[in-house]
């Protein structure tokens, strides 16, 4: 019966309850490191603490360790904590730590203390605390087993962001590299993007670099020249709505090219107007030889491509330089993407190329154009029977250029011939009448010309007040 009392002792100490707002239990740890048994062979003693814990919140923890001895009485129990990380705050609070509150068994050989603890309300990294359980037994014996918290920078209230970024990359010379960092903890915003980037070239000495973007999470840039493997370093640095700050260090090694490459560079793009020809300019492209030297003898081979928005012809799509015409009836602003392709051989329309094709993408805004408003010099005029009425409409200043297309209709009065319907200057004969008559014209305006699948965008109405003869 005594030894089934005592493996029952043994298991149930090998179990650990790890309360966190009502987290679950894992099995506990024994050990017996630094255990002393006088002398008497193995250690009559046996222990159980947690398994190490890892946590993301400030929550309360409680630890509970159990020992057990075979030689007589539990006399005394108390934990240790220790800081593992330099520079850690402590916990914000250790409770029972001398296990003052303790559970025994009815003998008195089995014995239960919780460690309560707190995680600080600071961090500023990820903090590792030592918590070793001490035990000694009416003999003399002595045994100890330890256990590890792990606090991640996320339990912190006040603490600054986190910053993670991407994992260490590799590239050649030529290479389109991307960087991405994502932000955590701190104080989020509650609205719209929760944190601000900017990505900073903390250590690039002897290359250039021009990253695509500064401002957003995740950024390129075309990997430079270098003559032997470099490694490139840009920090990221993520801001809360508090406007504290946390970074973060990528890692770019740059291996030389081997062969020779091409890279694509455009300065076109941009915002443009709806119906503009653009063009796609990819002539400052260079070719680097092995030694990674401007090679301008041999030719470099485009191929200039859509990628994405309405579709539109490229003209000379072959060549360095090529350029479309955008469409010019738009409703809203749309991006148009056009790929740059090189390659030291020939490209085929199917975008295949016996060597190597680097490409970049070149992106141009397309706005629509001003909404039409038009104004009449003529909005009401008196003419007389069988006189001629002169109907002028013109659209203002902001439709710049562009070509409006007229079309003058007639909404009320005796039907007459309309000259000049389709331009801003018309006119008519008006019509013999015996008492006066009201005549109504619309003038109506458009981008394109006036068809029933293509009605105008703007109207006006004119009045003609036809005047009858004088009676006899």
């Amino acid at each position: 019966m005594v030894q089934q009392i005592k493996t029952a002792l043994v298991i149930f100490s090998s179990l650990v309850l790890v309360a966190c707002g009502g987290g679950s239990s894992s099995s506990g740890s024994s050990g017996s490191s630094g255990s002393t048994n006088n002398g008497s062979g193995a250690t009559p003693m046996t222990i159980g603490v947690p398994d190490a814990l890892t946590v993301v919140t400030g929550a309360p923890l409680n630890f509970t360790g159990q020992v057990s001895s075979s030689a007589g009485v539990i006399t005394n129990m108390y934990w240790q904590v220790e800081n593992l990380t330099l520079s850690a705050n402590a916990l914000a609070s250790v409770s029972n730590a001398d296990c003052k509150i303790i559970q025994k068994s009815t003998a008195g050989t089995d014995a239960t203390c919780v460690l309560q603890v707190a995680p600080p309300v600071l961090l500023t990294a990820d903090y590792t605390y030592k918590l070793t359980l001490n035990a000694v037994d009416v003999k003399g014996n002595t045994i100890k087993a330890s256990t590890t918290l792990l606090v991640k920078q996320e339990a912190s209230t006040t603490a600054n962001p986190v910053a993670k970024a991407g994992s260490a990359l590799t590239a050649t010379t030529g290479d389109k590299v991307t960087l991405t960092c994502a932000g955590s903890g701190g104080t989020p915003a509650t609205t719209g993007e929760p944190y601000s980037y900017q990505w900073v070239i903390s250590d690039a000495v002897g290359t250039t670099i021009n990253l695509a973007t500064t401002d957003t999470a995740t950024t390129t840039f075309v990997a430079p020249i270098v003559a032997v493997a470099s490694t490139l370093k840009f920090q990221c640095r993520v801001t809360d709505d508090k406007q504290k700050v946390g970074t973060a260090t990528q890692n770019v090694t740059v291996t030389p090219i081997i062969k020779p490459t091409v890279v694509p560079i455009s300065y076109s793009g941009g915002v443009v107007s709806a119906g503009a020809t653009i063009t796609l300019d990819g002539s400052k492209s260079v070719k680097y030889d092995a030694n990674g030297k401007a090679d301008t003898s041999t030719p470099i081979f485009y191929f200039w491509k859509q990628k994405s928005g309405p579709v539109v012809e490229v003209f000379n799509s072959f060549s360095s330089v090529a350029s479309t015409a955008l469409p010019k009836f738009i409703d809203t602003r749309t991006a148009f993407v056009f790929t740059l392709n090189v390659s030291n051989s020939a490209i085929t329309p199917g975008g295949f190329s016996l060597d190597p094709i680097t490409q970049m993408d070149v992106v141009f805004y397309v706005d629509p154009l001003p909404p039409i408003s038009l104004i009449s010099y003529t909005p009401t005029q008196i003419v007389a029977s069988g006189g001629v009425a002169t109907l002028k409409v013109d659209a203002p200043s902001n439709t710049g250029s562009n070509i409006i297309y007229y079309r003058w209709s007639q909404v009320a009065g005796p039907t007459v011939f309309i000259a000049g319907a389709t331009t801003g200057n018309a006119g008519f004969v008006a019509p013999t009448v015996s008492s006066d008559t009201l005549m109504v014209f619309r003038a109506s305006g458009s981008y394109q010309p006036i068809t029933v699948a293509n009605p105008a965008a703007a109207s006006i109405d004119v009045i003609v007040l036809v005047q009858a003869p004088p009676k006899q």
